[in-house]
């Protein structure tokens, strides 16, 4: 991965070390306000993702704000629109700096990712959560960059185990993105299979930002797969579920936290119905889990047409994240006060149950390692654990 951080550090040429201009230490901090930047999709295909993101971060900060902020200072959050689109991010990021954003948080996709990480890294600005688990985020270590989240790879890796040595799958394909999301899924979903000497039998891509998949579905179709990994975005893998169920065809579908299964559902209808999903929390109904029904009183309280779900109580997350690290930096915050706070966070009870302690380090800057298992069922959300459940169709 070493000589793909290299590749993606080349972008920070388009803008130039004096582009910007060089990085005050204060920037984004007054007596009375820190301000953060969100910058993720606000439209296009994936605004759904983007805005419930951010409706996550906001709910977090104002119950923050309501409690006097962080040593007197309330956050602002300045919302960003990237589109999705890589080179939206760079202009995006130079507009972000410009305004005087102290750091940014919610970043929604790989290809934005991938343009964002080596500008942080040269102009000092804290990226601190990540939608997405793309490997490069947190492999190698970036010092401004943390995320609070397993990689997809993590969660391939977890699915591909289970469905292999409780299900007795051998036969492994997938659908995904062209781009650095997808790619990443594909690749997690290899490494899963290659400690069991084994690869996948078909693979076919689309798009991004199109729905246009039904090449893809026919490509893989024909290798008779038990397993198809989808390393889609809710509308094309709504878009792919239906095809698949048209066409009389029933592997089984597993789905990442990529997918914003919350927005899936609500497209595929009765398609869902026993697709499986990986996701990097718990189930946003856990309401015996402190954070969540904490998370569940803010979005009633500041967003009460707004329900419940996996995406936005990532960005409340996310909010959990920056506060804890803003406060262990102190009342003389600087960006470089910040970087060490956060790797001084050790085994944090963030109230989301075992195995979610929160957790960084000089060598570690993903946060959280857990990953959870869900199906749908009767057009809802649900947990899932009985493997042995799954049938060859």
């Amino acid at each position: 991965m070493q000589g793909r951080w290299k590749i993606v550090a080349a972008t920070i040429s388009i803008l130039g070390a004096t582009t910007i201009g060089a990085t005050q230490a204060e920037v984004g901090v007054s007596d009375k306000e820190i301000t953060i930047a969100t910058s993720n999709a606000l439209s296009g295909q994936s605004e759904w993702a983007g805005r419930e993101t951010n409706i996550g971060i906001q709910s977090y900060f104002n119950l923050v704000n309501a409690e006097g902020g962080i040593f007197g200072r309330k956050v602002k959050i300045m919302n960003y629109d990237d589109k999705y689109e890589p080179d939206e991010a760079i202009q995006v990021f130079k507009k972000i700096v410009a305004d005087g954003a102290f750091g940014i948080t919610g970043v929604y996709g790989s290809p934005v990712s991938a343009k964002y990480l080596p500008l942080s890294t040269l102009h000092h600005v804290p990226l601190a959560g990540f939608y997405n688990g793309t490997y490069f985020v947190g492999e190698p270590v970036k010092k401004y960059v943390f995320s609070a989240r397993p990689s997809y790879r993590d969660e391939m890796h977890d699915a591909v185990d289970h469905l292999w040595k409780e299900c007795g799958f051998h036969k492994y394909a997938c659908i995904y993105q062209n781009d650095a999301y997808g790619v990443d899924c594909l690749e997690g979903l290899k490494e899963g299979l290659k400690k069991y000497n084994a690869d996948v039998v078909a693979t076919a891509s689309y798009t991004r930002n199109h729905s246009d998949v039904i090449d893809a579905v026919n490509e893989v179709k024909k290798a008779n797969p038990d397993v198809v990994f989808l390393g889609a975005v809710y509308k094309p893998a709504a878009q792919i579920v239906k095809l698949a169920r048209e066409a009389n065809w029933n592997p089984i579908f597993v789905m990442n936290s990529g997918s914003s299964v919350d927005a899936f559902v609500g497209l595929a209808g009765p398609d869902a119905e026993g697709k499986i999903f990986t996701e990097v929390v718990p189930p946003p109904s856990r309401t015996d889990l402190p954070l969540i029904e904490k998370f569940q009183k803010a979005l009633k309280k500041y967003y009460p047409n707004e329900k419940p779900g996996f995406v936005n109580l990532r960005g409340f997350m996310d909010g959990v994240v920056w506060t804890e690290g803003l406060k262990r930096a102190g009342k003389d915050v600087d960006r470089e006060k910040f970087v060490n706070a956060m790797e001084g966070i050790k085994h944090l009870d963030v109230g989301l149950g075992k195995g979610m302690d929160l957790s960084y380090s000089p060598t570690d800057h993903l946060g959280l390692h857990k990953v959870f298992f869900g199906t749908f069922k009767n057009g809802q959300t649900v947990s899932f654990e009985d493997w042995k459940s799954l049938k060859k169709k």
